[in-house]
Formats: C-alpha cells, structure tokens, sequence
C-alpha cells in the first residue's frame, strides 16, 4: 500500500533504510521517523568486534532490548524470560507424549496468558505447563488422558488435575467432555487381539454408544466405561480376557470396570447374542443405574415399615450388582470382640451418667421435701382447726340438747309432785321400804332413783 502525504496528497516519499524515515519529496513532511525494520545490519567497532544495529523488540515484550553476546540475557525482561522457558519445557512434554507442533502453540498462547494474570506464581511451572497442554489435548479431542501427562511427569494426578480444574475456572472455559470412544482404538491395540483387534474395536465401539442410551456413560469417567466395553467385546468374540488384562493397559480399578459390566447385564442388550447386537437396534433404554438403586431402597424401606416379611424374605429386594453379597443387608452382623468391647465401654458411659443424675437428684431433694412437708403440715393445722371448731360445734349443740332436756324433765316431775294418787303413794311407799333393806346410802341418792323411778311410771299415767 502507498504512502500518501497528508499535507499535500503526494505520492513522492523518500524511504531512506539506515534512519528508517520517510519524508514527502514535494512538500518536504517528514512522515514518519525510528520505524521499526525486519532488516539486521551490522558494524565493526574499534577492536575489530562487529555489533548489531539498532534494538530487538518482540512481539510479546513490553519494551525493546539490545542485542549482544552478553547485553542480550541481560537487558532482557523476566516475563520474556519466563515465556521462553515455559515454551521451552512446553517442547519438552510434547515430546515425551509425541504431540504435534499445533498443540505445542496452542499450550504457549494459555500459558502466556497464565503468566500474564499471574497464575505461574506460587505453583511449579511443569503444573501450568501440563495443564495447558492437557486443555489443548481436550480442546483437539486427541486420545491422551491427564494419567498420561502424570506418568511423564512423574506428578500425582490429583495434583495436575487440581492445577487444571483451577485454570480452567480462571480462563472460564467450557470443555467438551470427553467421549470414551475415542480411546477404544488406542487401547485395544495393547490387549493382544491380534487380526481380530479391528472387529473387537468395532464391537466395542457398538457397546458404548449402548451403554450412553442406557444412561451407563453420563457421571462416569471414560476410562471405567471402555475398559468394560472392551472387556465385554474381547469375551464377545473369543478371546479369554480377565479384569487384570484391562485394568492394567488402562489405569482403572478392577472394581470399576466389574460395576460398569454388572451394570450393563441388567440392560435388555445383555441378552443378545453378538450377531444381534450388531444388527438389531432396541428402541427401549434402560433406567439409569442410580435411580433403578433409590427406588430399590424405597421399596425395601416401604416393605420394613409396613411389616412385609415376605417380601423381604423373598430376595425381590436384593441389588443384582453385589452378586454373592446380595442377600447381605438381609443378615444380622455378626458381634465379633470389637462389637461387644464398644457395647461394654457405653454400657459403662449409660451407668457413669445414671449415677451422675441421681446424685444430682438426692442433692436437690432435701429442698423439694422441705417445701413439700411445710406445705403438708399447713395443710394439716387446717384441717386439724376445722375438725376443733367443728367438734366445739357438736359438742355444744349437745349440751344445749340435755340442758333443755334436764328442763323438761324437771318440770315434768313439778307437775308429777303437785298431783297426789295412789299409785304414787304406793309408788314412794315401795321406795321407802327398798331404801330401808338395802345399804345406807349418800343422801339425795334415794332421792335421785325415786325421781328417776317417778318419771318412768309417771309417763303412761299423764298420758292417760
């Protein structure tokens, strides 16, 4: 593209390569001056030493530097040092893992871009470095796993996959999962299959697109998931394959693949034979695991509380994927030493914190009785003062009662004396004479009876 002068619209512009200005011929501007050239010149100082002129910039430094044997390493900045050994050991972990340039370039720009928002500082620069090369790896959708870069690197996976989740947060990417058939082809080249290893990859591959219908594949690490398929499709065609063979090329646990397997037996696709497989399709998918074992537990927890012994006892409620301990949860655990020290040792801590709690209670009881038996005796002055008033009460309407009747008897008896009859002269003449045999007496005795006897027979008489 031409340059144009903007005061005078020309296209004459002189270009002059050892200052690096451009002036306008006609009107004499000068456009533009210390421009920046790819050209290296060089000039012989004194003691015959050549040099180069001018400074380098780069295109990721922050300022210009100039170029020498010994000035170069000096001048320079420390982020550009630090890029330059972060691409270095980029270079470094490729080769071991046989990466391509591209991912080599694509790990230097995340890793300028974790220099640059200071994620390098406080971690090793082989985490950041594997880190970034793993997100490239996942980004392209190649077959390496982080086990791989720890196994290079000699790191605990853990470890990287910490740097990495960080990272990853820190950048905000968003990273496809990862698909376990990408791996099929990769590890069944290592199981010894022979000219059979293209048919069993194939078969394989059929299984775990099965298994992602069957909702077997989503929360599960891709490496449990092929190593099953890949077992299951070995066993398929022919070939005597046990858990150690797989487990040991793919760096999973033996448990994992035997659950992912089991799990996969309880599908409709377990019962076809290897020629079915390949050629029917079954539209219906399965229940994901996980939910077919919450509606197992809910059913053996309805048939605990309504009291289903039956059902229980049947063996409807075992979990299929325990095979031999199936049946376990249905059994009492047996109480071995350990059991019965623990029991003993809280049957001890239950009688310590009884104890405690009676004496806590006979020191707080004297307090309680004390109120208690003032209350009771209150109680007792008042009753004990009614039944007093109430006897008072009796006990002078009683004598009220005879004191009025003793008044009545007497003059019951005036009267008697005032009439005179024979009868009550025979009656005074009998008790002279008895008073006359009998015992000399107290006076008024006599007196007494005869007024007694009086009365007696004194009564039917008035009444006649």
């Amino acid at each position: 593209m031409a340059t144009i002068c903007p005061d005078c619209g020309s296209k004459n512009i002189d270009k002059q390569d050892a200052s690096g200005q451009l002036v306008c011929t006609d009107c004499g501007t000068l456009l533009e001056e210390n421009a920046l050239c790819s050209a290296l010149e060089f000039v012989e100082g004194a003691g015959g030493a050549s040099s180069m002129v001018g400074q380098f910039v780069s295109n990721t430094s922050s300022k210009a530097y100039t170029a020498g044997r010994n000035v170069y390493a000096i001048s320079r900045d420390s982020r550009e040092t630090t890029l330059a050994r972060g691409r270095q050991k980029i270079q470094d972990v490729a080769s071991r893992l046989r990466l391509g340039n591209h991912f080599i370039d694509a790990a230097h720009r995340y890793f300028t871009i974790a220099v640059e928002k200071a994620f390098v500082q406080g971690r090793q620069t082989l985490h950041v470095v594997a880190s970034c090369l793993y997100i490239a790896c996942r980004q392209e959708k190649s077959q390496h796993m982080l086990i791989d870069f720890s196994d290079a690197l000699q790191v605990n996976v853990y470890t990287l996959g910490t740097c990495f989740l960080k990272f990853r947060r820190l950048l905000g990417l968003k990273i496809p999962i990862l698909d376990p058939a990408l791996y099929v082809y990769r590890f069944a080249a290592h199981l010894d299959l022979d000219d059979k290893a293209n048919a069993v990859a194939l078969t394989a591959l059929r299984l775990v697109g099965r298994m992602k219908r069957d909702w077997i594949v989503v929360g599960r690490r891709p490496a449990g998931i092929c190593a099953a398929a890949l077992l299951i499709a070995a066993r398929a065609h022919g070939f005597s394959r046990h858990y150690q063979d797989v487990t040991h090329i793919l760096k999973v646990c033996g448990l994992t693949v035997n659950t992912r397997v089991k799990e996969f037996e309880l599908t409709p696709s377990a019962g076809l034979t290897l020629d079915q497989f390949n050629k029917v399709e079954l539209s219906t998918e399965a229940d994901p695991p996980v939910y077919t074992r919450n509606k197992m537990r809910e059913a053996r927890a309805k048939a605990i509380q309504e009291n289903n012994v039956q059902l229980l006892e049947s063996g409807a409620l075992d979990d299929k994927l325990k095979g031999k301990r199936a049946s376990k949860w249905r059994q009492v655990l047996p109480q071995g030493k350990k059991f019965q020290e623990k029991q003993q040792e809280f049957e001890k801590l239950y009688q310590s914190i009884e104890r405690d709690m009676v004496k806590q209670g006979q020191q707080e009881k004297p307090k309680e009785t004390f109120e208690f038996d003032t209350d009771d005796d209150d109680d007792e002055d008042e009753e004990g003062n009614n039944k007093e008033g109430a006897g008072k009460e009796v006990s002078e309407a009683e004598t009220d009662g005879e004191q009025q009747a003793q008044d009545h008897a007497q003059k019951e008896l005036a009267d008697a004396d005032d009439v005179s009859t024979p009868q009550n002269e025979l009656a005074a003449s009998e008790g002279d004479n008895a008073g006359s045999n009998n015992v000399a007496k107290l006076p008024g005795d006599g007196e007494k009876e005869d007024g007694d006897g009086g009365d007696e027979d004194e009564e039917p008489m008035l009444k006649k």
